[in-house]
């Protein structure tokens, strides 16, 4: 089983995946991690798309955390399944500083992200938080459009621990039995 992890920053793409990959064995690769790895530069988006694209054949099962909207529809075109994480935009915001407070204090809270990374509590992250809270207004179309131009693919939105809980459970499920659909 193929699945990606998309939803707003704080909705819980990345908690969730490592649960999955807990459960169910198969390879994470966590977006950020790769991205903020990455030197600015031209190269950088070649190098991000070549990675992903890599993962994707190493592996017959996987699991893809993370948004990156320009590289969606490289996962899409192989994905058996995308879980779409939709939690309330004041609720992503807040998770987002909890993070970020966390992370300052123990980086190893966030192990999706990059060695070295550092967050800094500027201009740039009040501008990611402004994008966590208009989210669902201003990406949530273009993510909708992307999925519609490729409707072989499953989708699964949630949006309550109930949701989340039979996720877990049929992917799971859908593991051991060594199921692909």
């Amino acid at each position: 089983m193929k699945v990606m992890l998309i939803g707003a920053p704080g909705s819980g793409k990345s908690t969730l995946a490592r649960t999955l990959q807990a459960k169910t064995g198969w390879p994470l690769l966590a977006l950020d991690q790769i991205w903020h790895a990455l030197p600015a530069g031209p190269a950088a988006k070649a190098t991000f798309d070549a990675a992903q694209r890599h993962f994707m054949a190493a592996h017959a099962s996987w699991l893809i955390d993370g948004n990156y909207a320009s590289s969606i529809p490289l996962r899409l075109a192989q994905a058996d399944l995308v879980v779409w994480l939709r939690v309330a935009p004041p609720l992503a915001v807040l998770r987002n500083v909890r993070r970020s407070v966390r992370f300052r204090i123990d980086p190893s809270t966030r192990p999706d992200m990059a060695p070295g990374f550092k967050e800094r509590l500027d201009a740039d992250y009040l501008a990611f938080l402004w994008y966590g809270l208009t989210f669902r207004r201003t990406q949530e179309p273009r993510l909708k459009a992307m999925l519609l131009a490729n409707p072989a693919t499953r989708l699964w939105i949630i949006d309550s621990a109930a949701g989340k809980s039979a996720l877990i459970g049929a992917l799971t499920q859908a593991a051991r039995g060594g199921r692909q659909g």
